[in-house]
């Protein structure tokens, strides 16, 4: 995996973590030539998000089939903001 930092190809694995909220393992990268510390989702759409794929994917769908906003956010729990935000990236 490149370095999304210095583009490196020179990082090892270095540790998983568990995202308590959905329960998937992350895996963690370090990079030996500039030291960034990073994960399979950086630099992705999915970056920083703490909500399973699935569920984004539903909604995201839901929007497209002409839901309302605040209906989406009301059927999959999320705030009508949390909704925008994951239609814009």
């Amino acid at each position: 995996m490149n370095c999304p930092y210095c583009e490196s190809k020179n990082t090892i694995k270095n540790g998983k973590r568990t995202l308590k909220s959905i329960g998937e393992k992350i895996q963690y990268y370090r990079c030996h030539d500039c030291g960034g510390r990073f994960n399979e989702r950086t630099g992705t759409p999915m970056a920083k998000l703490r909500t399973e794929p699935k569920i984004i994917e539903y909604a995201i769908h839901s929007r497209t089939e002409g839901m309302g906003l605040r209906a989406t956010g009301r059927v999959y729990g999320k705030s009508h903001v949390t909704i925008m935000d994951w239609e814009k990236r």
